[in-house]
């Protein structure tokens, strides 16, 4: 036991003691005089509360395919932000270029099971860290499909509607002929024009802002699928946790597997079905907005509905690293060769896409990590939410293996057929290295109390709550994990074992604690 513990658990049984040591001090009217230089030196040392964030693995380059490993290395190194966040970026770019294009049965004989290789991800980084930066650079290369891609449409459209006048004109022209044969007792021209024109529909790649009914108009045109591009993550959970938007929800649910049909009715628009709704997602969260959102979402209720644990390249890097200066051109060879393999996988066809299965040694290796990883998810160890987050590898590593096959394929380095060892064990080691990060963005509710602590710390050192406050008056400020009588007591207790507060003594003549804690002033130091 500490000094401080030691300390506190004499004066809670003493405590006449506390008052003949603290006098006036431990009176509610001593507000004024806490930070004195005598006050000070009765309090012990504040000792870090521990368990802030789980460690998580160093993102290594081999982990990515060898298409893709100089053009990563050179965006982390030009704007100075861990190799993690471009990396993730570029697999989730990679798998919303490919989507339904090319698909993988995981199983040797199961033809049943078969997998769309879209994926949902995101960098967690506190704000100045440059997460729309790497978000932009990243999805360049799509971008830059899709702007020829509308060039196209463009062209196409304008020489659409030229026909089309030119249909209404003839047609027109064929109703007054007909007209003028009927009044004369004849019959209408037999030769009616018939122009079956269609409307160009323009191919998408990426979305960034738009309503559920019109995304959904958008995969009817778009068999292959789309990547949504969000800056703010937590901007888009937020909404689809809004009251009247269930029918959103349930979409994306359903859009995360990649082969689900979806079906939308509307008095004003009709039947308009998806055969196989398709989306990936890419976005930036702060670390803070995405403990508020798990400690809320994850509660058991409607919101914990596995929404958040389909976000599986969720990376959560160390930033605490030595920052330089780095002023040079882009790696234009690095560039053009990324340019290359994210065109030739946009070329693929949804109609005929490509079907992969492992090579006869990857598929062993598939079913030795498999087996693995149904050991750790049927197991007890884990919380709940990572449980169903890691369950999902069962798909994520197949994924994983088929678009690193993809990517060095359309660069030319051949395969392309069938998933090799190499890349399958890539995608294995993505898993480990995802398993950590998991580990980490979960924390915040693996262990509830000391997070609710961590709040608390925050707000004493903002300065949010007076040098002597009550545990009611934390719990009536709704704060984030602090909300409840339970989770304000919770963290005062171990704030208090830390040497941050201290308990006042409660009312000799009542018999109970008082629930009133002053500040250590050596916090603001």
């Amino acid at each position: 036991m500490s000094e401080a513990q030691a300390a506190n658990a004499y004066f809670r049984e003493h405590p006449d003691a506390r008052k003949s040591v603290l006098g006036a001090a431990a009176q509610p009217q001593h507000a004024a005089g806490i930070g004195s230089e005598a006050n000070t030196l009765q309090w012990p040392d504040t000792h870090a509360l521990g368990g802030d964030l789980p460690p998580v693995k160093v993102f290594e380059g081999a982990l990515l395919p060898e298409a893709l490993r100089a053009w990563v290395a050179d965006i982390a190194e030009r704007m100075q932000v861990p190799l993690d966040a471009p990396a993730a970026c570029a697999i989730v770019a990679l798998a919303g270029c490919v989507s339904r294009r090319a698909v993988i049965q995981p199983k040797a004989a199961d033809t049943s099971f078969q997998k769309v290789p879209n994926l949902w991800g995101g960098i967690v980084l506190p704000s100045g860290f440059l997460k729309s930066p790497v978000l932009q650079c990243v999805t360049r290369p799509l971008a830059r499909i899709e702007g020829q891609w509308r060039l196209e449409h463009e062209s196409q459209l304008s020489a659409y509607v030229r026909q089309k006048e030119q249909a209404e004109i003839e047609l027109s022209a064929w109703k007054e002929l007909s007209k003028a044969a009927i009044k004369k007792g004849g019959s209408p021209t037999p030769d009616r024009p018939n122009h079956d024109l269609q409307e160009p529909i323009m191919r998408r790649l990426i979305v960034t802002d738009s309503t559920f009914e019109k995304l959904h108009v958008i995969m009817r045109d778009n068999p292959a699928g789309v990547l949504m591009i969000r800056d703010e993550l937590t901007g888009w959970l937020a909404e689809l946790e809004r009251e009247g938007r269930q029918g959103e929800r349930a979409f994306c649910l359903s859009a995360w597997n990649g082969d689900s049909p979806f079906t939308i009715d509307r008095i004003g628009r009709g039947s308009i079905h998806v055969p196989a709704c398709c989306l990936s997602i890419l976005g930036g969260i702060q670390p803070s907005r995405l403990r508020t959102y798990l400690v809320d979402a994850l509660r058991d209720g409607p919101a914990n509905d596995g929404l958040m644990q389909r976000f599986q390249i969720l990376v959560w890097p160390d930033t605490a690293r030595p920052w330089k200066l780095v002023d040079r051109p882009p790696d234009a060879e690095a560039e053009a060769r990324v340019a290359k393999v994210f065109e030739a996988l946009a070329a693929l066809s949804a109609d005929k896409p490509k079907r992969l299965q492992f090579e006869p040694d990857a598929q062993e290796l598939y079913y030795v990590w498999w087996a693995e990883l149904e050991s750790k998810v049927r197991g007890n160890e884990l919380h709940p939410a990572l449980v169903s987050h890691l369950a999902k590898y069962r798909s994520l590593m197949p994924s994983l293996a088929l678009l690193f096959e993809l990517a060095d394929w359309a660069s030319g380095s051949g395969g392309g057929e069938s998933v090799s060892l190499d890349h399958a064990r890539q995608a294995a080691a993505w898993c480990e290295y995802l398993e950590s990060h998991a580990q980490r963005v979960y924390s915040c509710i693996v262990s509830p109390e000391l997070r609710a602590a961590h709040e608390l710390a925050e707000k004493i050192k903002a300065k949010r709550l007076a040098p002597v406050f009550s545990v009611r008056e934390v719990y009536i400020k709704n704060w984030s994990g602090l909300d409840t009588p339970e989770s304000a007591r919770a963290a005062c207790r171990i704030l208090e074992d830390a040497g941050w507060i201290r308990e006042l003594p409660g009312d000799p003549g009542r018999g109970r604690p008082s629930e009133r804690y002053e500040i250590n002033p050596g916090v603001w130091k």
